[in-house]
């Protein structure tokens, strides 16, 4: 299909275009017919057939790269004949660019967002189809099903990889120094210290692309009290209101000062986790458990193997923590002159043999009770006791203003 190019990125990804025919005139006269009655018109008429349409979807250029996304819109454009047509924005600065679409009018039949507060600019009520009532919602996991919602309704498919994230660790690095996994605060700063004495540095954070410092990990705990995310949304309290927020601080402090973080802590990147995690010089890194399978182990073949995952430990709380997989949800445009479609669209990617089809060997837990196909990461299957009993969902990346 034809790719358009402006100040955004805009790309049909459909092998089916839309075929123009200009009508051919002639100057013959008809011949004359007998009218035929109403009744025998009713009789030979042709049943109505479905016109191809084109659906715009909007979405981060990350998103658009998933091969599950990429199997299941070709397999509705397939089944369909209707076009899918791409509006690609970049990472940086998608979220401009699509709040202007919105305030402008300009919305496109399908759009891809992560939901929680953060979704309340795009005005869900007015702008999206109310699928609270569909057949498919009772396929959700309960653990997903929480980030479909808004305002009570359920708006979006959660059509996504799950992954759960904690502290990433080398298996081998613990095994040869004879560390047991931490399940407190207090014993992972001691596993840290006899990592560092043996010449290893213990964690990786990328602290100069800022995002990667994790915070969120326990931030999570912190505000999983509605009244305290309420105020703290509300301006009635800041952070320096939650005791657990300085505590968290202080930890970041005494990583540094402790050497913890290594000498050139500031200068690390997020493009160097998986080198500095597959060369052994960083025994540990916070992250979710699909990167070991997404960016480490096609750079360093069979790394997966001495990987596993322990809770987040961030300072507070004591115990750690996993944060819950953040999903991102596919929404269909109410007011779209192709909103049958948009919606059909919808459901057509919520169907199992759909889901499975494109989840299959994919590393990631279960979005979809049906989901079948898809492998969950041998970090998660192993944590994944511990994983139910502590796990947050993602309160503070999703939902804090």
């Amino acid at each position: 299909a034809a790719i358009l190019v402006t100040s955004m990125l805009f790309m049909g990804i459909g092998c089916k275009e839309a075929a123009t025919a200009e009508a051919e005139e002639t100057t013959e006269e008809a011949a004359p017919v007998e009218e035929e009655t109403t009744e025998e018109a009713e009789e030979t008429a042709e049943p109505e057939t479905k016109q191809p349409v084109t659906l715009q979807i909007m979405a981060n250029q990350d998103w658009v790269q998933k091969s599950f996304m990429q199997k299941s819109w070709e397999a509705y454009e397939e089944a369909t004949g209707n076009t899918l047509e791409l509006i690609v924005v970049p990472i940086d600065s998608g979220e401009e660019f699509m709040l202007t679409k919105f305030a402008t009018g300009d919305i496109p039949d399908i759009f891809m967002h992560f939901g929680g507060l953060g979704l309340a600019p795009y005005d869900p009520e007015k702008n999206f189809v109310d699928f609270s009532d569909a057949e498919w919602v009772d396929d959700i996991m309960p653990y997903v099903i929480s980030q479909t919602m808004y305002g009570g309704k359920l708006y979006g498919l959660p059509f996504w990889e799950a992954s759960v994230s904690g502290t990433l660790y080398n298996k081998e690095i613990f095994a040869d120094l004879g560390i047991d996994i931490p399940t407190t605060q207090t014993e992972f700063e001691a596993a840290c210290e006899t990592i560092k004495n043996a010449g290893i540095t213990p964690i990786y954070m990328a602290f100069k692309d800022v995002w990667p410092l994790s915070y969120m990990y326990c931030l999570d705990s912190m505000v999983a009290d509605e009244e305290v995310l309420s105020k703290l949304n509300s301006n009635e309290i800041t952070y320096a209101d939650i005791p657990e927020f300085a505590d968290m601080l202080a930890w970041y402090k005494k990583m540094a000062d402790n050497g913890y973080l290594g000498e050139f802590f500031t200068t690390n990147t997020w493009d160097g986790c998986a080198e500095g995690i597959g060369s052994g010089e960083y025994a540990m890194i916070y992250v979710w458990d699909s990167w070991v399978w997404e960016d480490l182990e096609p750079v360093y073949p069979g790394m997966s193997e001495s990987i596993g995952m322990m809770p987040a430990f961030l300072g507070t709380p004591e115990e750690g923590n996993y944060e819950g997989p953040a999903i991102c949800n596919t929404y269909a445009n109410k007011n779209s002159d192709n909103v049958d479609a948009a919606i059909e669209f919808i459901n057509f990617m919520a169907t199992s043999e759909n889901i499975n089809m494109a989840f299959d060997g994919v590393e990631c837990a279960p979005v979809f009770k049906s989901q079948t196909s898809n492998v969950p990461t041998a970090q998660f299957v192993e944590a994944s006791d511990v994983i139910d009993a502590i796990s947050n969902p993602p309160i503070a990346w999703m939902d804090i203003i």
